[in-house]
């Protein structure tokens, strides 16, 4: 499976998303290892882009694979063609119209913010490097044992997966530090003190209160 031809790498250091990190450590693991490197996928702290990214792949798959061109309206008699007029109006099935020649340029020329978005990202902990055959991944693996250095962190090591790409929660990446995760523990009992809280003091308490000052003078029961 895909996962026998890759190795993680280990305690990566956090690295600007200005440089070409993915090139840097291909270069870095083939002259280590002497195993080529089909190639290098750095886990990228996105999770507070997370949206933003997500809408920008969304528009890339959207001008890579266009919808087709509408058939052209069949004939129709006055009352349909009004009706069909006031449906495309009502769920925006009207073509929209072409851009006047010469729009375009101006636009190429600016600047796209997914860019500056991109460029302020920093690297995770956690890097992924994609080996020609699963001996590869493994003499690589085991010639990194004792670590290795890059971009001025020491101590990288290579390890084999347990599990394929289609599991991987990338968003994650870059929050499972000891101090992440015992922040994220204690919210989530805050949380459900707080929802307790709510409880007994909306629900609870008014029928304490009624209980408690309940009594049966003048026959009440």
């Amino acid at each position: 499976t895909m996962k026998d031809f890759v190795a993680m790498v280990i305690d990566f250091p956090s690295i600007s998303g200005e440089k070409r990190v993915e090139e840097e450590l291909k270069a870095k693991i083939e002259s280590l290892t002497d195993q080529p490197v089909v190639g290098v996928s750095v886990a990228w702290d996105y999770q507070e882009y997370e949206e933003d990214i997500a809408k920008a792949l969304e528009a890339d798959v959207e001008a890579a694979d266009p919808n087709p061109e509408p058939l052209p309206a069949p004939e129709m008699n006055p009352i349909r063609k009004a009706f069909y007029n006031f449906e495309q109006k009502v769920f925006g099935l009207t073509p929209a119209p072409a851009d006047p020649e010469g729009e375009g340029s101006d636009l190429e020329q600016e600047r796209d913010p997914v860019d500056d978005l991109l460029r302020n990202l920093r690297s995770s902990p956690r890097a992924f490097v994609v080996f020609a055959t699963q001996d590869a991944m493994e003499a690589a693996v085991n010639t990194c044992q004792s670590g290795f250095e890059f971009a001025g962190a020491s101590g990288l090591k290579l390890q084999t997966l347990d599990a394929e790409p289609d599991t991987v929660q990338w968003h994650n990446f870059g929050h499972a530090s000891t101090q992440a995760k015992a922040f994220k523990l204690f919210m989530g009992f805050g949380i459900i003190l707080l929802a307790c809280l709510f409880w007994a003091i909306v629900f609870y308490a008014p029928y304490a209160y009624y209980v408690m000052t309940f009594n049966y003078e003048n026959g009440r029961q």
